[in-house]
């Protein structure tokens, strides 16, 4: 590890456009961990593989994950990124995933309709005068 490159928790929320404070929470939840790089300024610094980490969770983030759920899948494909258990379980989160994701599309075509109906109507009605 004597050769492992260190970031700073400044460096990272550079790299990766966010807060130091986000990278903070996702270590008081438990997702990454830091190591101590100067005794005297308490100043955190992450390996690679917590920059790793941290790069997946953003991405599950992005992509409509809870948090939860992208901690397991990160600790499942860290834990052995080649097993055929860890990848059907990543698979069923992906799976559940586009399920919300087919509902919430349908939703919002629904929502669509109706306010295209709405507004065909609204715009189908004549004019009243102010003196009717």
């Amino acid at each position: 590890m004597a050769n492992e490159q260190l970031f700073s928790i400044s460096e990272l929320a550079s790299m990766f456009d966010i807060s130091s404070r986000t990278i903070r929470y996702y270590e008081e939840v438990g997702m990454l961990t830091s190591e101590q790089r100067d005794s005297l300024t308490q100043q955190r610094s992450y390996t690679n593989k917590e920059r790793r980490r941290l790069k997946m969770i953003l991405r599950g983030k992005k992509l409509g994950f809870s948090l939860q759920d992208s901690k397991e899948m990160v600790d499942l494909y860290e834990l052995n990124p080649e097993g055929e258990e860890e990848k059907e379980r990543i698979i069923s989160f992906a799976d559940r995933k586009l399920v919300e994701i087919e509902e919430q599309i349908t939703e919002l075509q629904l929502l669509r309709d109706e306010i295209v109906a709405y507004k065909e109507k609204f715009i189908s009605k004549p004019k009243k005068s102010l003196h009717d």
